[in-house]
């Protein structure tokens, strides 16, 4: 009888989410990935490809970068709303430790703790380092679920329980969770970024709110968009201008759904299966001196390939979840 339990827990967990594991795997290396010294996540909200994607009117820096480097064209977020594709790019899987709340519109009340392998624990577990950069955040180390700009559900890493309890092999990590403010421009200057940053700006600057109305951004809400790109071009360019990233850095910008409510909403996860429902089409920017200007990818990809590239970059073969299943973000570099 435990064996069957055993079976019929894990096909249920590849229903929901098919690819998931709990641990994460060593398969054989894919395609040749670029190796980085510093690998940048940054994560924006709510916005679809078609709004954000040739708009040079609102977004006119994010679109100088798709010129100058690298676009998945055809890239899908995991499933609405927010903190589960936030899961999927961190863990490779959804946040299964509260059932209730894994799928639907009632996974942003997420506040069960998630437990198994991550990012951030296959990092420590190979001596690498991670921080996570979060507009707003009150303190070091906070866990509030929100101070004025900031909501913990864009915080994937305050759930983690490798990161709030430490493991049989390393300490809590809390203190690896800083303010933006203060924190990520010294770490510019004093060229000591950790080997991965997880960058997150509040709900006015990553085009989840209207700023004027202080309400929630429509699709294409030109406010919104406009204040995506001028926190973009204020805080990111000159990082992407650094000349230490120029050498050895890897900056992914993305969304992490599309737009969800109304008219333009969008639930796709493969544009050839209807059926499969999923977050949308987003767009997902590589920034890397290993990648052309005007490069792009049409391979379908989602969250999870980022999380693969992002391990892969750093010269790492173990993968949570479902990014040990993922295709590679290949196509957006240039091979030897």
């Amino acid at each position: 009888m435990r064996n069957h339990v055993i079976i019929l827990l894990s096909a249920l967990l590849s229903g929901i989410c098919p690819g998931y594991s709990y641990g994460a795997s060593e398969p054989a290396p894919g395609p040749v990935i670029p190796q980085f010294e510093h690998v940048f996540v940054v994560v924006e909200e709510n916005q679809s490809y078609d709004e954000i994607v040739g708009n040079v009117q609102d977004l006119p820096y994010f679109n100088s970068l798709i010129r100058e480097y690298g676009l998945a064209t055809n890239y899908y977020a995991n499933t609405h709303p927010s903190v589960n594709n936030y899961f999927m790019l961190t863990a490779g899987h959804a946040g299964f430790s509260s059932f209730w709340a894994s799928e639907g519109m009632l996974a942003d009340l997420h506040s069960a703790e998630v437990s198994g392998v991550n990012i951030a624990s296959v990092l420590t577990d190979h001596k690498l380092t991670w921080k996570a950069y979060l507009e707003g955040l009150p303190q070091e180390g906070s866990l509030t679920s929100s101070h004025g700009e900031y909501v913990r559900r864009h915080d994937p890493f305050s759930y983690f329980t490798t990161v709030v309890h430490g493991t049989r092999d390393h300490s809590p990590q809390t203190a690896n969770l800083v303010p933006f403010a203060g924190n990520f421009g010294k770490d510019l200057r004093n060229r000591s970024f950790p080997s991965y940053s997880f960058i997150v700006p509040d709900i006015y600057d990553d085009g989840h709110n209207n700023a004027k109305t202080r309400r929630e951004a429509a699709c294409g809400d030109h406010t919104a968009l406009r204040q995506i790109d001028h926190w973009l071009n204020t805080n990111i360019r000159s990082l992407v201008d650094d000349a230490d990233f120029k050498r050895s850095g890897l900056l992914i910008i993305l969304f992490d759904e599309a737009c969800s409510r109304g008219p333009h909403a969008d639930s796709r996860l493969d544009p050839k299966q209807p059926s499969l429902r999923g977050g949308g089409h987003i767009p997902a920017l590589i920034i890397s001196s290993k990648t052309k200007a005007g490069t792009t990818s049409d391979q379908l990809l989602h969250h999870e390939s980022i999380l693969r590239l992002c391990l892969r970059a750093l010269g790492l073969q173990q993968f949570p979840g479902a990014a040990a299943t993922a295709p590679d973000v290949s196509e957006l570099f240039t091979q030897p």
